[in-house]
């Protein structure tokens, strides 16, 4: 069975060597310790321009916590429109509310910003308590994959869970495992878990 391997990059330089090594999608970031934020319009034009693969660019004005104030979601939105204007794959949004529930109302803007884009909610998912309510909402409100780890720790630790989202996904929504993947360890966790889509930093190998 065909793996596809999002890379996760942290800028331009990590973008071309994940393509040269490979990667299928890439997931184009800035700030990686801070879990990505938005990259620079110039470093998504760039990649775009030069990179023959699918990118999907987070969209998220900082690190932290993933409730956002109003401002911040007017910026969300300003970078996506931009992302349009690139033609990019897709956009990797996300938004919860104080106790740690989806925010539908921010979602819903960022969504409708996104049209035409393909659209994945980020690891802020790995926050909420109740994830197969979660994976219901997503999918009413029309995101196309949600990345996951399964829960705390790394995806490895997590199979039996990521197992039980593929499974109740039942093919409505994409479940991307991320979180410790690497090209050595995803096989074993597709075999075990029925996940087709794996995401990572090293998922193609070393990057820098």
């Amino acid at each position: 069975m065909k793996i596809l391997k999002e890379a996760c990059v942290g800028n331009f330089k990590e973008a071309k060597r994940a393509y040269e090594l490979g990667a299928d999608r890439l997931e184009l970031c800035d700030n990686l310790k801070e879990g990505g934020t938005t990259p620079s319009y110039g470093t998504i034009l760039l990649a775009k321009e030069t990179l023959k693969l699918a990118i999907n660019v987070m969209i998220r004005p900082r690190g932290g916590s993933f409730v956002f104030t109003e401002e911040e979601i007017k910026i969300m939105e300003k970078d996506i429109e931009l992302c349009r204007e690139a033609k990019v794959n897709g956009v990797v949004i996300g938004a919860l509310t104080e106790d740690n529930r989806i925010d539908e109302k921010a979602l819903k803007r960022l969504i409708k910003k996104s049209e035409k884009l393909s659209v994945t909610f980020h690891m802020a998912f790995d926050e909420i308590e109740d994830k197969k309510v979660a994976l219901d909402k997503l999918i009413e409100l029309g995101i196309d994959r949600v990345l996951t780890k399964g829960g705390q720790g790394s995806a490895v630790d997590n199979q039996q869970t990521l197992k039980e989202l593929v499974n109740y996904a039942d093919n409505r929504i994409i479940i991307l495992a991320g979180g410790g993947i690497t090209q050595d360890n995803c096989r074993e966790l597709v075999k075990n878990t029925g996940i087709k889509e794996v995401h990572g930093t090293k998922i193609v190998g070393k990057l820098v």
